[in-house]
């Protein structure tokens, strides 16, 4: 639906004088809202020529401009978003040859430029006007600007540009000029609307004559009685164009007035308040020299000039030389720029694999520092810049890092308890495998067990049944470590032991088994003839059904008539099993400090299940003691189900 500002709505404007009204933009709609300005706070007072390069902060606002001023010849004045800059009663700033105002809002901290009210009478009379002068360049994005046109002269207008010049608006606001909005004059003159709304203007919103060149965009005119857009027939013809735009006029007042008809006005895909277009019932009139059709069928939104900004970032020390592990890495973006916002405004994060993900939120901060741990010799890093319109840029860098040699290494076993390793396989992308040194963690319990050393061979003998996970760190000359580890299953031989008499006891290889069978537990025929036990370890689990247990190791025990004969599965009375269990080996290595849930189980054959075997646990001595009549597999587990689950991969 069109709003517009009827002659009683500016009656009432006027009753209203004592407020100066400030405009903030909607983000779809082609019209503003007001708001009353507070009264004055502090304010930083600006009586005098600005003579050298000066920006206006956000921290010094409002700036009151108490005299006529200039911006000197090649000047810039830059005005941080937020500013508030109050203008006199008939005052001027004139913008000499070769100066420029660079004033970028952004959509929540528009810049305001407005009258002065007093703050005793609550009086703000009209200034006069910004005035650019030949050669001169400005940029407007999110500027509401006020109040201006002061005097009766048909030149006077809140912005009058004069002569050769680039000058753009951008998503503003010009709106309350007693004269014009804006006058633009000259040859080699562009100017560049967009997204800006025009509003009660008391004469033309844009006046243009002697070949300027006037492009207008996804503009509102909100004019009621006056007009929008006026060529003056003055030396030159000027050349405007006016696209995706809306015209909301009084029914038969002019909105668009040619006084040069031969020079055709562009005006087509406008809004003009009805369906039927202007000139017609209803709508605006437009005079001869405009080129009006085709026409919208609805009102167009504010659409300014949007572009994604420029990212570029600095690293020191210098990416392309490598640099010693732990270097911390200073990431630079404050060379990123954007057409329509400051630096300052621009926000940043950083992506330090490339990997598509940002490891930093945005920022607008734009200095950073990261140190690598090397995974690859180049390291992309990716910067992702943002603009107040969340339009992005990227752009990548690569970190020539010192990657970590790969480490390699193969083992073989001479006996059971002796395994001989070697890294002679290792390799790194700058030092030869000559060069590069190693040491080893032979139980993978986190300790070194050797120095570093360029020989690259090894062996280690390990003192009882299970499984390592020994561990390789190979050093290349620039102190980067590559580590690998790979497991290694430790299982002894066999052992039998033949008890007679009143009985005797087997000895694993490795000692961490006894069993103990005497006369005075079992029968004495038991072992009347002898009895020959077999003592036979595994590591893999020879049958299924302990679900939430972990195997430390198994083994199976079996027992025959020393005349030979079948296997005896079970025998009268009760034996004697010690086990010994290395608390260090269950803490260390396989992470499981839990040995007070180290139990002994059985297969049953005839029940197909593991049985648990009655047993003590001695954790003094780190022993295991249990009794039993039978023969076969039997397992040490312990039970992890309702505790914390270790490192799943060391499972056997």
């Amino acid at each position: 639906m069109l709003h517009r500002f009827t002659p009683m709505s500016k009656r009432l404007s006027i009753l209203l004088l004592g407020f100066c009204i400030v405009s903030a933009f909607l983000a779809t709609s082609s019209q503003a809202v007001y708001q009353e300005r507070p009264m004055a706070p502090a304010e930083t007072i600006i009586n005098s020529n600005i003579t050298a390069d000066t920006t206006w902060t956000l921290a010094n606002s409002p700036y009151h401009v108490t005299n006529n001023i200039e911006i000197e010849p090649g000047v810039t004045l830059t005005i941080e978003p937020g500013v508030q800059v109050w203008i006199g009663e008939r005052l001027y700033v004139h913008v000499r040859e070769g100066a420029s105002i660079i004033a970028k809002g952004t959509p929540t901290q528009h810049i305001i430029i407005d009258r002065y009210i007093d703050p005793d009478t609550g009086l703000g009379p009209r200034w006069r006007k910004i005035w650019f002068h030949e050669n001169t360049t400005s940029y407007f994005r999110y500027v509401d600007i006020a109040y201006g046109g002061a005097s009766a002269s048909g030149d006077d207008a809140i912005l009058h540009f004069e002569g050769a010049g680039t000058h753009v608006l951008n998503n503003c606001t010009v709106q309350a000029s007693k004269q014009q909005g804006i006058v633009a004059s000259g040859s080699l003159l562009n100017v560049t609307v967009a997204g800006t709304l025009f509003q009660d203007n008391g004469r033309r919103a844009i006046m243009a004559d002697s070949g300027a060149n006037v492009a207008v965009t996804g503009s509102t005119f909100n004019m009621g009685e006056h007009i929008a857009i006026y060529l003056r027939d003055k030396s030159a013809s000027a050349t405007i164009t006016v696209n995706d735009s809306n015209f909301l006029a009084d029914p038969g007042y002019y909105t668009i007035w040619n006084e040069i008809p031969s020079n055709v006005i562009d005006a087509q895909n406008n809004w003009w308040g009805v369906t039927s277009g202007p000139n017609t019932t209803g709508g605006p009139l437009v005079t001869s020299g405009v080129n009006y059709a085709p026409w919208l069928s609805a009102e167009a939104p504010l659409v300014g000039i949007t572009t994604p900004p420029v990212a570029t970032f600095t690293v020191l020390p210098d990416p392309t030389v490598v640099q010693p592990p732990g270097t911390v890495y200073t990431f630079d973006a404050s060379g990123c720029t954007d057409v329509e916002d400051y630096t300052t405004s621009l926000q940043v994060c950083w992506d330090w694999d490339n990997n598509g993900a940002c490891d930093t939120a945005y920022s607008t901060t734009k200095t950073t520092t990261h140190t690598f741990t090397p995974s690859a010799a180049v390291q992309t890093v990716r910067l992702v810049v943002r603009d107040t319109d969340n339009l992005t840029s990227e752009a990548t860098r690569d970190v020539n890092l010192n990657a970590p040699p790969t480490p390699a290494f193969t083992f073989t076993l001479p006996t059971w308890a002796q395994v001989d390793f070697d890294a002679s396989g290792s390799t790194d992308d700058q030092d030869a495998s000559s060069v590069l040194q190693v040491k080893w963690d032979f139980e993978g319990d986190g300790v070194s067990d050797t120095t570093y050393t360029t020989v690259k061979t090894a062996t280690h003998s390990y003192t009882h049944q299970g499984r390592y996970w020994p561990t390789v760190y190979v050093k290349d000359t620039g102190d980067a470590v590559g580590t690998l580890r790979k497991p290694v299953d430790i299982i002894p031989l066999s052992a039998t032991e033949t008890i007679t008499g009143s009985g005797g006891t087997l000895v694993s290889v490795d000692g961490t088994v006894q069993v103990a069978v005497y006369t005075d537990t079992v029968g004495s025929e038991v072992i009347s003839n002898g009895l020959v036990i077999t003592h036979t370890p595994w590591l893999t689990m020879p049958h299924s059904g302990l679900g939430g247990a972990f195997t430390y190791q198994g083994f199976n025990l079996s027992a025959q008539p020393l005349a030979g004969g079948q296997l005896i599965n079970e025998i009268s009375g009760t034996y004697t099993i010690t086990l010994a269990y290395d608390y260090d080996y269950l803490a260390d290595v396989l992470r499981l400090p839990f040995e007070n849930r180290l139990m002994l189980y059985r297969w049953s054959d005839a029940d197909a299940l593991w049985t648990m075997v009655t047993s003590t646990l001695e954790t003094a001595t780190d022993q295991l003691v249990a009794t039993t009549g039978s023969f076969g597999d039997f397992a040490l587990v312990m039970d992890v189900h309702v505790v914390y689950l270790p490192l799943i991969t060391r499972e056997y």
